[in-house]
């Protein structure tokens, strides 16, 4: 047994073990290490050294360590249980947005002032409410993992979270609709196979272009969504390109998924394959049939359909809510769509969807004044 106040044991091989706290995990959990020694008072001098350098350390840490240098500890210790997409993410957010002004002060000399001054002016920049919340929300990450790992004050606790009002979605009008299909019809390439395939199942742009063949069975009539497409910064200095492209799991958990397929697609799925000789595990869309299409080819190839349509200029994700939207106005199930789109909860369906369109909600006055 333990003498009371203190953490040493006897273990079986008649050793001493003295356990002492190192600090805390990235979930909050207590993270401790142990000394050993042959006899009581041996460990339990051990055990009082080891404590006192844990307190010099941070003590140290304290006063020399700047934001720039506790960044860097913090993507590397959440590099394990965070995908390396995040991962670019926060980096390139902290890069462009924080290090730049505050990198090189010491974590002690960070007030509340200065980072709500560095708030405030990226709100009266050029940049969105929600860019300069997301920047928000690494800069409070960032500190609060101060916090706990070195036991540092966290001024980001106090910062102020912009306001981010709610945007309308943006979805292509039946007019649109029927210009993009006509047009893809009478221009077969896999491009515009890709654009009719998202507008009958509202995949995200990069779960579209890690789909295979063999990620579809036409007997059941499913797709299988397990991968998706990625361009991440290239952190590889042998390589001269400044980003690559990988293929990792969907954006979350709820993203794999089944999505069933209806039978016109299911017929215009074969015709395709066998058009460009496509089978086995070989990628739908793809330059070689070997590596998948790049999300920004994807991209800058609709803008060119679009062009030649005649219709607006707008980003690939409106497919995904035009599919969406088309379900709601139509009466579907909402919890149904919201698996299919891969939602982690109906809320987020709901927040996105549940809200009748501008030429909807037209319809519906001009059958009221007309009863």
């Amino acid at each position: 047994m333990p003498r009371r106040g203190e953490n040493i044991y006897k273990r079986i091989d008649g050793r001493y073990e003295g356990r002492y706290k190192c600090g805390k995990k990235e979930n909050g959990k207590t993270q401790y290490k142990s000394v050993y020694a042959k006899t009581y008072t041996e460990c339990k001098n051990r055990l009082i050294k080891a404590k006192s350098e844990i307190e010099q350390n941070k003590q140290t840490v304290k006063l020399t360590m700047t934001v720039k240098a506790l960044c860097l500890n913090w993507l590397n210790d959440i590099s394990i249980s965070v995908k390396v997409s995040t991962i670019n993410t926060y980096e390139r957010i902290a890069e462009k947005h924080l290090l730049n002004k505050i990198g090189n002060i010491r974590v002690c000399d960070v007030s509340v002032e200065m980072l709500n001054n560095l708030i405030k002016e990226k709100l009266s920049s050029a940049l969105s409410p929600r860019t300069v919340m997301n920047i928000v929300y690494v800069m409070k990450a960032i500190f609060k993992y101060a916090e706990k790992i070195y036991g540092t004050k966290n001024p980001a606790a106090f910062v102020i979270v912009p306001k981010v009002d709610k945007s309308e979605i943006d979805v292509l009008s039946k007019d649109e609709i029927r210009k993009l299909m006509d047009y893809c019809i009478k221009n077969e390439t896999k491009y515009t196979f890709a654009v009719k395939f998202c507008l009958s199942t509202g995949l995200r742009i990069g779960e579209l272009c890690a789909i295979r063949y063999s990620d579809i069975d036409l007997e059941k009539g499913v797709l299988t969504i397990n991968k998706a497409v990625q361009r991440i910064k290239n952190i590889d200095h042998d390589i001269s390109s400044k980003t690559k492209v990988i293929i990792s799991s969907p954006k979350t958990a709820t993203s794999k998924r089944e999505l069933p397929l209806s039978k016109e697609l299911i017929e215009a799925i074969k015709e395709y394959a066998y058009s460009n000789d496509i089978d086995g595990d070989m990628f739908l869309f793809s330059a070689n049939k070997v590596k998948p299409i790049d999300v920004r080819s994807m991209q800058k190839n609709f803008a060119v359909i679009l062009e030649k349509a005649g219709i607006r200029k707008v980003k690939f994700h409106i497919l995904r809510h035009t599919f969406a939207t088309a379900w709601v106005d139509a009466g579907f199930n909402i919890k149904a769509l919201s698996e299919l789109l891969g939602h982690s909860n109906i809320t987020t369906t709901l927040s996105l969807y549940v809200h009748p369109s501008a030429e909807t909600k037209r319809e519906m006055i001009n059958k009221l004044y007309a009863a």
